[in-house]
């Protein structure tokens, strides 16, 4: 357990030091302003911090005041909510106890224990030794978590400190012994997708999430897309959350998600075993979206507005080079008409799970929101492409072929997921207002390639072209 104490005295600050070293298991930084703490709180990780309100600015400044702890206190708020703050003053001032509990009274279960405790609390100098009993109780808890065995199975994931006590207070909540994970995402936008299984001391599994673990904002963001837009999905199309962990870890939180059965697999993973039948888990999550799809309104646009939605004009100028003489200016000017609805946006095959039913579910919400409505299958069907994790294409596309990625049969004849492109295919134009909108959709989707660095820049500039030539009616896509 790691705890640091923000505390100018020295004299007070050796005494407390002294105590906390005596329990067991704790380690215990001290820092003596507001400039050193904030700088020591943005690198590392603390389950406790024991903040004296008067500090000064900076070490060795003589402008210690109150203002200062309480600015130190407002970044963990903000940018660590995760973290414990107890307040260790010998400032007299009975009213600031409830001045604390009234701005910013937050209680949680902080152990996964069944147990709501504060997460912020005030402690008076001239009775120190009920702060230290309150570490020691904390530092009880803290024992009891780490006792659970965490096994990563398959590719190590490099774990965090934080993110490993989220899934140890994920096995805890569950009563477990042990708690196995594999890593199903390494997590593009920086958070990560785990297969985690709970066992007990026997050895059985008790129970078997996907979790999402990332910054407290981007579970936020998971959080809020997952009660406003994905809740509105066919029943079955998206698991159900089973715990929703954002305190003890610091900066991180995390969400997990139930799944039936001890297995989790990929569309990836059944586009490998049997392409028919991932197929008809696209014709499913079609269906699933009909919701979404009711609601689309249509407009006319250029095309490079639906380009701004896949990749920002930054961005753009930062790989134009990649583009290797694509002319992309009179096609950005070309006026289409385009559906727009709530789509995933992130709905590539790594993101469709199954459970032991064989049910397709999507999952990682974050980006979800209004698009081109036909931003999720054009996106699903091109991750056989892009993605990292995409199975063995035998050679399919050819250059040739991703030209001709505007012409189904020129494009997908041969593949062997072929039956998967077609549905891919079919739902995309289903859900486009016109054959323009899903060309757009596919120019800005492979021109977002071309930003990342494991992606073929080659099939993407093939399919640049190809959707350019269509959109100008045949005009040419090269500078003379």
């Amino acid at each position: 357990m790691r705890v640091l104490l923000v505390e100018d005295n020295v004299d007070f600050a050796q005494v407390i030091e002294k105590a906390i070293r005596a329990i067991p298991g704790c380690e215990l930084a001290w820092k003596r302003s507001k400039a050193s703490a904030l700088a020591v709180l943005d690198e590392e990780h603390f389950d406790v911090v024991l903040l004296d309100r008067r500090i000064p600015t900076e070490d060795g400044i003589l402008d210690d005041h109150q203002d200062h702890g309480w600015a130190v206190f407002q970044f963990i708020v903000e940018r660590l909510p995760g973290t414990s703050v107890w307040f260790l003053t010998g400032t007299v001032d009975a009213d600031f106890p409830t001045e604390v509990l009234n701005a910013h009274s937050r209680r949680g279960d902080i152990h996964a224990c069944g147990r709501e405790d504060a997460i912020y609390q005030v402690f008076w100098k001239d009775r120190m030794t009920d702060c230290v009993a309150a570490v020691r109780a904390f530092r009880a808890d803290v024992q009891h978590t780490e006792a659970i065995h965490l096994a990563q199975v398959g590719t190590p994931a490099n774990l965090r400190a934080e993110e490993e006590r989220l899934l140890r207070l994920f096995g805890r909540s569950h009563g477990g012994a042990r708690v196995e994970v594999r890593i199903l995402q390494a997590g593009l936008s920086g958070a990560r997708v785990l297969r985690v299984s709970v066992l007990n001391a026997a050895g059985a599994v008790m129970i078997t999430s996907v979790a999402r673990i990332g910054t407290h904002g981007e579970i936020a963001s998971e959080r809020d897309k997952y009660r406003t837009e994905i809740v509105k999905l066919a029943n079955g199309a998206f698991p159900p959350v089973t715990a929703d962990l954002d305190l003890g870890a610091a900066g991180f939180a995390a969400i997990f998600y139930q799944v039936v059965g001890n297995e989790v697999r990929s569309l990836f993973d059944e586009l490998t075993a049997d392409p028919a039948t991932a197929a008809e888990a696209v014709n499913r999550l079609c269906a699933d979206q009909a919701s979404w799809r009711g609601a689309r309104q249509t407009e006319m646009v250029r095309v490079s507005t639906v380009r701004r939605d896949l990749i920002g004009d930054v961005a753009l100028e930062l790989v134009a080079p990649l583009l290797d003489g694509i002319d992309i200016a009179p096609v950005e000017l070309v006026e289409i008409q385009v559906a727009r609805s709530v789509q995933h946006r992130d709905l590539h095959c790594g993101n469709v799970l199954f459970d032991a039913n064989g049910r397709p579910m999507v999952i990682d919400y974050p980006d979800t929101g209004r698009t081109a409505a036909c931003l999720d299958p054009v996106s699903l069907e091109l991750s056989t492409i892009f993605h990292k994790d995409a199975p063995d294409r035998a050679g399919w596309p050819t250059i040739h072929q991703a030209e001709n990625w505007p012409d189904l049969d020129g494009f997908c004849g041969g593949s062997i997921y072929e039956p998967f492109v077609r549905a891919c295919r079919a739902w995309a134009v289903d859900a486009a207002a016109s054959q323009q909108e899903v060309l757009a959709v596919a120019y800005g989707y492979a021109l977002r390639q071309l930003k990342y660095d494991d992606t073929d820049k080659a099939l993407a500039r093939a399919i640049i072209r190809g959707c350019i030539a269509q959109l100008l009616g045949g005009g040419s896509t090269d500078k003379e």
